[in-house]
């Protein structure tokens, strides 16, 4: 293959895996700089095409630039169902705050630029640490280069729109929420029985101010829980990452199936 011929097959893998890069969980972080992500999008592209492409070649004509589109499409989409299953530590957190009382205090997320629980990012830093730990990310790259052989290049056909594919993110989707109801679960239904109790006792005690003692009495409560449960969270951020793995081959399956 000559360099020519090479050329636009590179543009085509550099436009997925950057794309990639956008929504995938770690290398999305805007804290990381843009030319180290697009830096290691042209490393690896370089790898594809000289070492792993081994499909028809690619010719520039007219229909060259629906095929860069086709390319980011199939880059974000795969990424983001990647993310997916992770991002239910988040809701997770989410849920837990809101019952803590601290719903009122969020922080800004550096992935994505928008505000997020705390208990929620406090939780995701750690799922990541694990994730980096147990070399997801090494996965996650395996994976997308794996996805060359799914969903060819030259072609523009891909079931993104198709009945089947969007049945399959909605049930990824549906599996986050019910992740995200296993992790908060636990310190939800404490919780819960922290309001009862302090409601008996603002009608048996009325002189008790419920609402000053009440909300630091379930922090203290919910800091415990969670000294409590934290080993448990670690099982099932192995379990999340399984499923991760899972939806994303089967995700990139049906992208490429005819």
């Amino acid at each position: 293959m000559t360099i020519l011929d090479a050329l636009p097959i590179y543009l085509l893998v550099l436009v997925r895996l950057a794309s990639f890069f956008v929504t995938m969980p770690v290398f999305a972080y805007r804290t990381i700089p843009g030319r180290v992500k697009v830096g290691l999008a042209a490393i690896l592209a370089l790898i594809v095409t000289t070492a792993i492409y081994h499909g028809e070649p690619v010719s520039l004509n007219a229909m060259y630039p629906l095929l860069v589109i086709k390319e980011a499409v199939v880059g974000l989409s795969i990424g983001f169902v990647a993310g997916l299953l992770l991002y239910a530590v988040q809701l997770a957190g989410a849920f837990i705050d809101l019952q803590m009382g601290f719903a009122i205090a969020n922080t800004i997320n550096p992935e994505n630029g928008v505000t997020s629980p705390l208990t929620g990012q406090y939780l995701y830093i750690f799922a990541l640490f694990f994730f980096l730990g147990v070399n997801g990310h090494h996965m996650l790259l395996n994976g997308i280069l794996y996805s060359f052989n799914l969903v060819p290049l030259n072609g523009l056909s891909i079931q993104l729109t198709d009945g089947d594919t969007a049945h399959f993110v909605v049930t990824v989707f549906l599996q986050m929420a019910g992740i995200a109801f296993q992790l908060a679960m636990p310190l939800i239904g404490c919780l819960f029985l922290v309001d009862v109790a302090l409601g008996i006792v603002a009608r048996t005690v009325p002189q008790v101010n419920v609402f000053v003692v009440g909300l630091p009495l379930k922090i203290l409560v919910s800091f415990i829980l969670l000294l409590i449960v934290f080993p448990m969270f670690f099982v099932l951020f192995k379990s999340i990452f399984e499923d991760m793995t899972e939806a994303m081959v089967s995700y990139m399956k049906l992208l490429g199936s005819p």
